[in-house]
């Protein structure tokens, strides 16, 4: 019998644990008309700020706005540009192929660039009908504008996903008698993610947590609230462990136990499962002073373990064989946002 001593579980096999008993929506809806409402709004948004920062004289404002409104039409076509990599991204999203990445950042660059070289083209044309120090403050209005615009944007563009392990959020507790081996240790991961994707034939889910991470799921055939998965869906994904600990000699129990409780199908996801093992092992050294054990087990493993301070080791010696009963309990449960 292998050694079993508390786990700690990989964030995919928490999340697998958890599809194993379970809306997309992509980052906007109509994509194209809700930018465009947005580009509408921050027009007539923009010229109102300008007029209010500037302060024209009737003759500043008769010579300016004309050619504003060209300089506008100009930056909405360089806007046009950014509004086609949008869409195509929210067409893409979660995946991004690399080739498709690549392409993206050259047309990306270009709009940069476009923008740039309208922007001064303007500015020299503003500076021909506008004092220098009304100009330049006209510059940095645009510039405030600019920067403003660029972060609401971004805010509502989740960035690329790349492929990794997404984190999990790690609670631990301990409770024990004093001067007694053992305890009870309790351990509970949680995680949050979106999945992005769902292939059916191979019962593979694709999650995507909030900050990019993209990691692709293998759901065994014990899952069978499988079916109640939807691209879309927002998970919050709990599991708690505890593992009960005791110690005694070595004809004290034999065997084993299992328990397997999974949710009813087209239940709330969830589960529960209580396993009970014992490991006989042989102290092979004592280190009063560092305070650890070692033990050989049954099936040939060596491990060296700390022994808390309120243990005596004056009550084991080389040659002791010993027994660990674990009883192991793992609750899952899954929510839904």
């Amino acid at each position: 019998m292998k050694t079993r001593l508390l786990p700690t579980f990989s964030c995919g096999l928490l999340i697998a644990a958890a599809l194993a008993t379970l809306s997309p929506s992509t980052f906007a809806q109509s994509d194209d008309e809700i930018l465009e409402a947005t580009r509408s709004l921050m027009r007539a948004d923009r010229q109102a700020v300008v007029t209010d920062a500037m302060q024209f004289t009737p003759g500043e404002a008769a010579a300016f706005w004309p050619v504003y409104h060209q300089y506008r039409a100009e930056m909405d076509k360089v806007g046009d540009g950014i509004k086609h990599l949008v869409l195509e991204y929210a067409g893409l999203y979660p995946n991004v192929p690399d080739a498709r990445a690549k392409t993206m950042l050259k047309e990306l660059a270009a709009v940069e660039k476009k923008h740039a070289a309208t922007r001064a083209t303007y500015l020299k044309k503003f500076g021909k009908i506008l004092p220098a120090a009304k100009t330049l403050r006209f510059a940095q209005v645009e510039s405030r504008l600019d920067l403003a615009a660029r972060l609401e944007l971004a805010a509502s563009i989740p960035l690329v996903p790349i492929t990794g392990e997404i984190a999990a959020r790690l609670s631990t507790g301990a409770a024990f008698v004093e001067g007694t081996v053992g305890g009870v240790f309790v351990q509970t991961l949680e995680i949050t993610a979106k999945v992005a994707a769902i292939d059916i034939a191979n019962r593979k889910v694709t999650l995507v947590s909030d900050d990019g991470i993209k990691q692709v799921v293998k759901v065994g055939p014990e899952a069978v609230n499988f079916d109640q998965i939807r691209v879309g869906d927002q998970l919050n994904v709990e599991l708690t462990e505890q593992l009960v600990v005791q110690m005694g000699e070595k004809d004290d129990v034999s065997g084993g136990a299992a328990l397997v409780a999974l949710a009813p199908k087209g239940a709330k996801p969830g589960g529960l499962v209580a396993e009970a093992v014992q490991v006989i092992g042989t102290v092979t050294a004592i280190d009063a002073a560092k305070r650890t054990a070692t033990l050989k087990f049954e099936d040939g493993t060596t491990k060296t373990l700390p022994v808390r301070g309120d243990v005596d080791l004056g009550k084991r010696k080389v040659g002791d064989t010993v027994m660990f009963r674990v009883t192991q309990m793992i609750a899952l449960k899954v929510e839904k946002q």
